[in-house]
């Protein structure tokens, strides 16, 4: 592991292990939104997700500026929720982003997912493999045990402000005792009423966006998310 590697890699922090894990989710078609947001969550959370969709892997298209990311002075990092058909030019342009830490693409996409996990690593982030609703689990089974973390899709990928499929909360519980070392992610329908299911279910890391960019006081909502 490189000296690089190692300084992106650190600890999620006591918000992990002694509060419920929020990574607020950040889907805008606008620098302008993207910073309002950053703004409402600084100094709350150690990593915040990007969500990147390409109009193609999924239908709708967001905001992702690798040039003003790389300027962009703040004390959060990201990682790349990348719902997108080629991931590994998202990962590429990403090389050398102090703030970023963590790739997440899709299991779905028809990819080489062996030689990006393993590129991945060499540019330093981690790697995570995501899997939608109706995908069945055995499909990670080649790569679980060489990634850093695997994200249940708690609803089918493109829009913020869907409801939680429930069979997904079953499927995380399956994918928490085949991999039960792998830390779990769920992003979907996450928000205060949905938590301690999720939790019972063995999910580790919660992703929430309009549970907490649509409240009325966002910094109020994350803060009682955690302590749900």
């Amino acid at each position: 592991m490189t000296v690089k590697k190692k300084e992106r890699l650190k600890k999620d922090g006591p918000t992990e292990r002694m509060r419920n894990f929020i990574i607020p989710a950040i889907l805008v078609q606008t620098e302008e939104d993207f910073r309002a947001r950053l703004a409402m969550i600084e100094g709350l959370v150690h990593i915040a997700q990007i969500d990147v969709m390409d109009g193609h892997f999924v239908q709708n298209k967001t905001w992702c500026d690798m040039d003003m990311l790389r300027e962009l002075a703040t004390p959060v990092s990201f990682e790349l929720h990348l719902m997108v058909s080629d991931p590994a030019r998202y990962i590429e342009s990403a090389n050398g982003i102090l703030s970023m830490r963590r790739m997440v693409w899709h299991v779905e996409a028809d990819i080489d997912h062996t030689a990006l996990i393993k590129r991945c690593h060499d540019l330093g982030f981690e790697a995570s493999l995501a899997i939608n609703p109706k995908t069945p689990i055995d499909r990670l089974a080649p790569y679980a045990h060489h990634i850093d973390q695997i994200l249940v899709m708690g609803v089918e990928p493109g829009w913020s402000g869907q409801s939680l499929i429930p069979s997904t909360i079953e499927k995380a519980h399956r994918l928490r005792v085949t991999w039960p070392s792998v830390p779990l992610s769920f992003d979907g329908g996450v928000g205060p009423e949905s938590i301690a299911e999720l939790k019972a279910a063995g999910v580790t890391r919660f992703c929430a966006a309009s549970s907490i960019f649509k409240a009325e006081y966002p910094r109020m909502a994350l803060g009682m998310m955690e302590q749900t």
